[in-house]
């Protein structure tokens, strides 16, 4: 129940994707569901280093609600990413976000990729 800092949360169907995300861009996104206090619980997180909305799409099903924020860059994506991953340790993340093939981008949050 971190605060992420992402918008949202929104339902995780087409509609509301294509509703709420507007914008073709670098993003990332967190995907959960809400507690009986009506509480945002990130159970993932994950980014597009080029498109969100198609992104999301992906994971219509796997939880019933996401939030997400656009980011200038598929680095500043990956960078947020990195920090939901150390903050909130989302439980269907089992292993560090990777970084984009061609890249030498290091985690702000631990050693990882030095």
């Amino acid at each position: 129940m971190a605060n992420t800092g992402l918008l949202g949360p929104y339902r995780l169907t087409f509609d509301a994707i294509d509703a709420a995300v507007t914008q073709t861009s670098p993003g990332v996104f967190a995907l959960g569901h809400a507690d009986p206090g009506g509480r945002f619980c990130v159970n993932h997180v994950g980014r597009s280093d080029a498109d969100i909305k198609i992104k999301l799409r992906d994971f219509i099903g796997s939880d019933s609600l996401f939030k997400y924020g656009y980011f200038p860059s598929s680095e500043a994506a990956f960078q947020k990413e990195c920090a939901l991953f150390h903050d909130v340790r989302p439980p269907r993340n089992l292993v560090h976000p990777g970084r984009p093939k061609g890249t030498s981008w290091e985690c702000p949050h631990c050693r990882i990729f030095a």
